[in-house]
């Protein structure tokens, strides 16, 4: 029962360490082409060479070789001693002088980029001065039409007094008019009641003089 237990164990173990194994990838070492065999051991045939810097996944270790998967699915044996978990110095050197390569054009595309920028930047610059001298145009205008507005407020409110005023004046020559008019009427019904008296007071006097001088005058004798 122990025995079986411990099977079990081992079973699980080298599964787990399979399983662990499989999501790493290596590469063949500097400058060399190694072969990919069936088996663990020169003596069985050669799958396919592998070159430098090829990568394999590996699978499982076996004393001196490796069991890897290759990019397109062979899967096979090579010398442990060759294979190594990192990319090949030359490799990477030549992958940092790509991306080096890479990132040299793209600055120097940014860099022309940047110059028309810059003239976009001056234009944007001038656009925006001359937007700000409109403004400050309109703004004057603004200010200058506030005042003539303000002043037409004053002159219009001055029209209205002086036509209240007019129309004040206008009422009260119009009642001076009808006073003096009254006035005259009244005079020349003074003028006449006096003319009328003083005729009557002439004709009066002429009267009682004419009575009087009658009277005065000698009575003729009758003979």
């Amino acid at each position: 029962m122990r025995i079986i237990v411990f099977c079990c164990f081992v079973l699980v173990v080298s599964a787990l360490a399979v399983v662990s194994a499989e999501a790493e990838t290596r590469y063949v070492s500097d400058q060399i082409t190694i072969t990919l065999r069936r088996g663990p051991g020169t003596e069985y045939k050669i799958v396919k060479s592998l070159p430098t810097g090829a990568a394999v996944e590996f699978l499982e270790e076996e004393e001196n070789y490796l069991k890897v998967r290759t990019r397109d699915g062979s899967e096979g044996y090579v010398l442990k001693q060759y294979i190594s978990a990192r990319l090949p110095k030359a490799y990477v050197v030549a992958r940092l002088e790509k991306q080096l390569a890479q990132l040299q054009k793209r600055s120097a595309a940014m860099a022309k980029r940047a110059e028309g920028w810059s003239g976009e930047k001056e234009e944007l610059q001038r656009q925006v001065a001359d937007v700000q001298r409109a403004f400050n145009s309109e703004k004057g205008k603004r200010s200058s039409l506030a005042k003539k507005h303000q002043i037409l407020l004053d002159g219009a409110k001055n029209v209205a007094d002086l036509l209240n005023e007019r129309d004040r004046l206008k009422a009260e020559n119009e009642k001076y008019v009808a006073d003096l008019a009254q006035l005259r009427q009244d005079n020349d019904d003074i003028l006449r009641k006096a003319i009328v008296k003083w005729f009557l007071a002439g004709a009066g006097v002429l009267f009682v003089g004419w009575l009087i001088g009658k009277r005065s005058r000698p009575r003729k004798r009758a003979f």
